[in-house]
């Protein structure tokens, strides 16, 4: 009955260990702005606009980030960028997201679009 009796404790108190710590390794930290002018940010949006030309055959040229935030779980990060891209004629608005497996460190294009919102030629 004792040995029973110690079995269930520990069952007890080793049960709400587990739970918080696959919830945690399941978590997203909330979203933070990265710095636009460092060059592995830089390096994203380039890996971003080159992607969507293969897929597209489009020809956008990156002319400027406007914004880049990321988000972490434990297997992965999701870049969301804001950038100014240009087709040859004129510069528009993009927004594009990108998931980086963390285990392989590559990065994988979820989707490119043309904003809402196109800015003034510049």
């Amino acid at each position: 009955m004792r040995t029973y009796c110690l079995i269930m404790l520990f069952l007890f108190l080793l049960t709400p260990l587990c739970y918080s710590s696959s919830a945690s390794l399941m978590s997203v930290t909330p979203p933070i702005n990265l710095n636009v002018k460092e060059s592995w940010v830089i390096e994203i949006a380039k890996f971003a606009v080159t992607e969507y030309n293969k897929r597209s055959s489009a020809n956008l040229k990156l002319e400027k980030l406007l914004s880049c935030r990321a988000s972490s779980s434990a297997f992965s990060s999701t870049y969301t960028l804001e950038l100014l891209a240009n087709n040859g004629a004129e510069t528009n608005k993009y927004t594009a997201q990108l998931l980086e497996i963390i285990t392989s460190s590559t990065y994988k294009l979820q989707t490119f679009e043309l904003a809402p919102f196109s800015p003034p030629p510049l």
